[in-house]
C-alpha cells in the first residue's frame, strides 16, 4: 500500500475521499463467503474554521501545528489547496503507514482509518474531549470508559453533529457506468444527536506507544509520503512531502521564511514556556525521531488538554490538543443514558427527541459493517470515507471556511418548519458482471414513507422486467397470427379474387390483336430504343433537365445554384468554425465567483476556437483565482475526434503572489452521466507548471475521444 494522491476540494458537488485500509474489508467480503460489507451509519460534522485561535483557544483548525507541517505552510497556496495537503499528507499517509507496518495484523476487523482520522482532527486542535458522565451521558460503567466532546461555549464548537444509519443502497449498470448508491438521508423531524460518544481502542495495530517511521530504500525519499518520491507528480500540483509528528531528531524545526527558531512547551504548572535546552523541556512525545508519527505515549484513556506553542522569527502557531488516542464513535445504542432512559433503541428516535435542536454541517462521514451473515458474530463498524459538502472559502481576516448546511428540526411551538437533506453518493467499486438490480436495506425504524418509496420501486422493476417478458411474448404470437391469417380465404376474398381473375381475362382478349402482330409489337420497341439512346447522345432537338432541388447542403457544405442546371459544392468548413465571439476577456466577459473566474462558450459543429485577450505584450494577465471554461454542448452534442482549442493572446500568470491557480474545463451541459448537476464532466484540468513550462501562453487543444462517456484529452503547445 502507498499513499494516496488527491485533488483539492471540487468547487462543485462537493469531494469525497475513501480510505485505502476498507479496501481490505472490500477483498475480504468479495473472497470469503463468510465475511460480508454492508454501509450501515454515517455521521454529519461541522468542520472547524481554518484560523489561527485566540487566547480563549477556540477549536479551529490548525494547518501548521504538527511539526511536519509548520514549515510547509507559507502563505504561497489557497487555503483549499493546504486542506487537501494536510487531508493527504498527514491522515492519508499514517493510514498508509499503519496498514504497510511489519507488525500489521490483516485478520483484525477493524481498521485504523476512524482513529487516524480523528487524530488528524485532534492533532490540528480542532477536536477536544471530557469524560462522559455515568447517568447523564452514559448508561452505566458497565460499558467501559466513554467520552464526549467538550461543551459548547464561546471557545468550543462541538464538531460531530449527528449521528445515523444508512438506510438506502442502489447499484447501478449501464453502457457507460456500474457503481454502488448510497443514499444518507436526514428526515425533515430529526434535528442533531443530543449525545454522541466517543469511545477509545486499542490493538495490535494501534496502540499506546507506537511509532510509525518512513524508511524507504533510498534515503532520500523519506521525507515524501509513503511510497513516493521526488519524482512523484502530484497531478493537482500539491505537495507530496509528509506532514510528520516528528520531522526532525531535535526539537527545532526551520523557519519557513528562512531564519532559525525553537519549538517551545507550555508548563501549566508554572504557566510559562519552557524553552529547548532547559531542564524538563519536551513536545507531547519526549524523544524526537525524524520522518515519524507517535501515538499517545502511555494511555488512551486521558482526554487532558495540553497547550502548545510553535513560534519562529516571522511565524507563531499557539493552540490546545488532546491527549485522547484511538477515538472511534459508539454505536452501541444501549450504552447512551438518554435512549436506556426512554426506550429508544436507533438514532432515529434519538434524533427527534425533544433534546434535538436545529444544527449546521459542512462534511459526512461514511461508515460500514463487516459481519458473518451466518451468525452476525464479529461485526465491527469502520470508516470508509469522508465527503466534503463544498470547498474552502476564504475569510476576510485570513484562513477559510467550508460552507455549512443548516438543519432545521420542526418547532411545534412556535409552528416553524423543518427541512430535510438527501445526499447520494456514488462509490465505483462494482466488480460483479451479473446484471444488477434494487437492493434495499432499510431498518423498521426509518421513516415510514421512505419504505414505501422502496417498496413501490422494487415493485416497479419487477413489474418492467414482467413487462419486457409479455411484450416479447405478445410479439411472437402476433407474428404467428398474422402468418395464419394470410393462409385463410374466406367467401369475401373468393369473390374479390374472382372479379379480378375475369379482369384479366377482359384485358388478354382486348389486347389479342397486339399480341397477334409480334413484328410491329417489335419494331416499336426497337424504334423507343434508338429514340432513347439518341437523346442520351444528344443528336437530337430534345434538352434533359435534372432536378437540382433533391440536393441540399449540409454541415460544412455550400450549394451554389445560380447557374441554370448546374450545381457547385463548396466547403465552406475552414480549420476553426467561430462562433459569435472568438475573442474573450477576463476582466470583461468572465464571471467573477469567489474561488473562480468563470465563462460559458457554446459548443458548435467541427473545430472550434476561443482566444483569451488580457494582458499586454510581454506582460501576461495576472489571476488570483482559477480561471473555468464551461463548454455548453445543449445545442451542438461532441462528435468523436472534434476539438476545442484554447490560446491566450498575451498570456495569464497562474503562480504568483496570490497563489496558484489552474485552467479547469468542464461540459455535459445535460447532465447526460447523470452525475447530479450540470457541467459535471471534467474535459481538461491545466495546472499552473504546465502554464509555467509554456511561458504562461499555452495552446490547449482539447479532444474528444468518447462522446458517450464524455472521454477528452488534450495537448498543450
Amino acid at each position: 500500500m502507498i499513499a494516496p494522491l488527491i485533488r483539492p476540494i471540487r468547487l462543485q458537488g462537493g469531494t469525497f475521499y475513501t480510505f485505502s485500509s476498507a479496501s481490505e474489508d472490500l477483498g475480504l467480503s468479495f473472497n470469503s463467503s463468510d465475511k460480508k460489507f454492508r454501509f450501515s451509519k454515517f455521521a454529519l460534522l461541522n468542520v472547524p474554521n481554518i484560523e489561527n485561535p485566540s487566547t480563549n483557544f477556540e477549536n479551529f483548525i490548525g494547518l501548521s501545528n504538527t511539526p511536519g507541517a509548520y514549515e510547509e505552510i507559507d502563505g504561497s497556496k489557497t487555503q483549499n489547496d493546504y486542506l487537501a495537503e494536510s487531508f493527504q499528507n498527514y491522515c492519508l499517509n499514517l493510514e498508509a503507514m499503519v496498514s504497510s507496518s511489519q507488525d500489521y495484523d490483516q485478520n483484525l476487523f477493524r481498521t485504523a482509518s476512524e482513529r487516524v482520522f480523528f487524530k488528524w482532527l485532534k492533532e490540528l486542535g480542532a477536536i477536544r474531549f471530557r469524560e462522559a458522565t455515568v447517568g447523564v451521558e452514559q448508561t452505566s460503567s458497565s460499558f467501559g470508559v466513554h467520552f464526549v466532546e467538550e461543551d459548547n461555549s464561546i471557545a468550543y464548537e462541538k464538531v460531530v453533529k449527528y449521528v445515523g444509519d444508512i438506510g438506502i443502497l442502489n447499484t447501478v449498470k449501464n453502457n457507460a457506468n456500474a457503481f454502488t448508491e448510497v443514499y444518507v438521508y436526514i428526515p425533515t423531524s430529526q434535528g442533531n444527536t443530543p449525545t454522541v460518544m466517543f469511545k477509545a481502542v486499542d490493538d495490535a495495530n494501534y496502540a499506546p506507544g507506537m511509532v510509525f517511521t518512513n524508511e524507504p530504500a533510498d534515503p532520500l525519499d523519506a521525507e515524501y509520503i509513503y511510497g513516493r518520491s521526488a519524482a512523484s507528480i502530484q497531478p493537482a500540483g500539491l505537495s507530496t512531502r509528509a506532514f510528520f509528528d516528528s520531522d526532525t531528531f531535535t526539537f527545532t524545526t526551520p523557519d519557513p521564511f528562512g531564519a532559525t527558531a525553537d519549538f517551545y512547551y507550555y508548563d501549566t504548572v508554572t504557566a510559562s514556556y519552557i524553552q529547548e535546552g532547559n531542564p524538563g523541556f519536551q513536545w507531547w512525545y519526549s524523544n524526537p525521531v525524524p520522518n515519524s508519527y507517535f501515538t499517545e505515549p502511555t494511555s488512551f484513556i486521558d482526554p487532558t488538554n495540553d497547550i502548545y506553542k510553535i513560534e519562529s522569527v516571522n511565524k507563531s502557531v499557539e493552540f490546545k490538543r488532546s491527549r485522547l488516542d484511538g477515538i472511534t464513535l459508539e454505536f452501541d445504542t444501549a450504552a447512551y443514558s438518554g435512549m436506556a432512559n426512554a426506550g429508544i433503541n436507533n438514532f432515529g428516535k434519538f434524533n427527534e427527541s425533544a433534546a434535538a435542536q436545529t444544527f449546521d454541517f459542512n462534511a459526512i462521514l461514511v461508515y460500514y459493517d463487516l459481519y458473518d451473515p451466518a451468525t452476525l458474530a464479529n461485526s465491527t463498524t469502520n470508516l470508509f470515507g469522508v465527503l466534503f459538502l463544498d470547498n474552502v472559502d476564504p475569510l476576510p481576516s485570513g484562513g477559510g471556511y467550508i460552507p455549512r448546511l443548516t438543519k432545521y428540526k420542526p418547532n411545534s411551538i412556535t409552528g416553524a418548519n423543518g427541512n430535510s437533506y438527501s445526499f447520494r453518493i456514488n462509490l465505483k467499486f462494482d466488480v460483479n458482471t451479473d446484471d444488477t438490480a434494487v437492493e434495499t436495506s432499510i431498518n423498521d425504524y426509518n421513516p415510514y414513507s421512505l419504505e414505501l418509496y422502496m417498496d413501490v420501486l422494487n415493485e416497479m422493476t419487477a413489474s418492467v422486467a414482467l413487462m419486457n417478458k409479455n411484450n416479447q411474448l405478445l410479439n411472437s404470437l402476433q407474428a404467428q397470427i398474422n402468418g395464419v391469417t394470410n393462409l385463410i380465404v374466406d367467401s369475401q376474398n373468393a369473390v374479390t379474387l374472382s372479379q379480378r381473375i375475369d379482369a384479366l381475362e377482359k384485358l388478354i382478349n382486348d389486347n389479342k390483336v397486339i399480341f397477334a402482330n409480334n413484328e410491329s409489337l417489335l419494331a416499336l420497341i426497337q424504334r423507343n430504343y434508338e429514340d432513347i439512346i439518341n437523346i442520351y447522345n444528344n443528336t437530337t432537338s430534345i434538352n434533359v433537365a435534372y432536378n437540382l432541388d433533391v440536393i441540399t447542403s449540409g454541415d460544412g457544405i455550400f450549394l451554389d445554384k445560380t447557374q441554370a442546371g448546374q450545381v457547385k459544392i463548396i466547403n465552406t468548413d475552414q480549420e476553426f468554425n467561430l462562433g459569435p465571439k472568438p475573442l474573450v476577456s477576463i476582466t470583461n466577459d468572465f464571471t467573477v465567483l469567489p474561488n473562480t473566474f468563470q465563462y460559458t462558450d457554446k459548443l458548435i459543429p467541427f473545430s472550434n476556437y476561443l482566444k483569451i485577450t488580457d494582458g499586454t505584450p510581454g506582460n501576461p494577465y495576472i489571476t488570483d483565482r482559477d480561471i473555468v471554461i464551461r463548454i455548453n454542448d445543449t445545442d451542438t452534442a461532441w462528435k468523436k475526434g472534434q476539438s476545442y482549442r484554447i490560446s491566450f493572446k498575451n498570456g495569464v500568470d497562474m503562480s504568483n503572489n496570490n497563489g496558484n491557480f489552474n485552467l479547469i474545463v468542464y461540459t455535459d451541459a445535460n447532465d447526460n452521466l447523470n452525475t447530479g448537476f450540470a457541467y459535471g464532466a471534467e474535459a481538461a484540468f491545466v495546472t499552473y507548471l504546465e502554464f509555467a513550462e509554456k511561458g504562461d501562453k499555452p495552446i490547449v487543444e482539447i479532444i474528444c475521444l468518447d462522446p458517450d462517456t464524455y472521454t477528452f484529452t488534450y495537448d498543450i503547445f
